[in-house]
């Protein structure tokens, strides 16, 4: 069992990771100034993340973990599953507006990490199977796409929404997934 400190611990040093990468920069993203941000020794962080490349997928891990917390939040606040998934994407600030180099080191590390993205894939495929099984199939996928475009129209700041049709489109997406919702529960 992991003590309350080591968990404190790798959290500073996973926060220490993503504030690097998003204010400096991938190429400055070096095991010695995670260590020293995060305020642990470099054998400290070592403990925790043996590598760059294991510290970058705890960082990938914990961000999917926040996700999931959060949706919880919203289904045990009494949100159906599809309304859940819509308010969980639409107000999720987008937490790593990373750059260019960064997104390219990240798709390089996963191609050559393939054991790591299978799991993610799995997950992701079983999170949207369990929604296509209670929903319309085509449905959930046009809904998720949208949110998808979405974000990454907002993440590189490409051909994004105004911000009133961005509340025009999040709301039309919420009532959709609320009638989707109803349906469902009514099977």
């Amino acid at each position: 069992m992991t003590s309350a400190k080591a968990l404190e611990t790798r959290r500073r040093i996973i926060d220490a990771t993503v504030q690097i990468m998003l204010t400096r920069g991938f190429p400055q993203l070096t095991l010695e100034e995670v260590a020293k941000q995060a305020n642990v020794s470099k054998g400290g962080l070592l403990y925790h993340f043996a590598s760059k490349e294991e510290l970058l997928m705890g960082v990938i891990e914990e961000q999917e973990a926040r996700q999931f917390k959060q949706y919880q939040v919203y289904r045990e606040a009494g949100l159906g599953e599809m309304e859940a998934f819509v308010t969980l994407q639409a107000n999720h600030d987008e937490e790593f507006h990373l750059d260019i180099d960064t997104v390219l080191f990240l798709l390089s590390f996963l191609k050559e990490n393939e054991e790591f993205v299978e799991e993610r894939k799995k997950q992701v495929n079983q999170f949207f199977r369990q929604l296509m099984d209670s929903a319309d199939p085509v449905e959930t996928m046009m809904i998720r796409f949208v949110l998808d475009g979405l974000k990454m129209s907002e993440h590189f700041k490409f051909a994004q929404p105004s911000k009133a049709e961005r509340k025009e489109l999040v709301e039309r997406l919420l009532k959709r997934a609320r009638e989707i919702d109803l349906a469902s529960d009514k099977k």
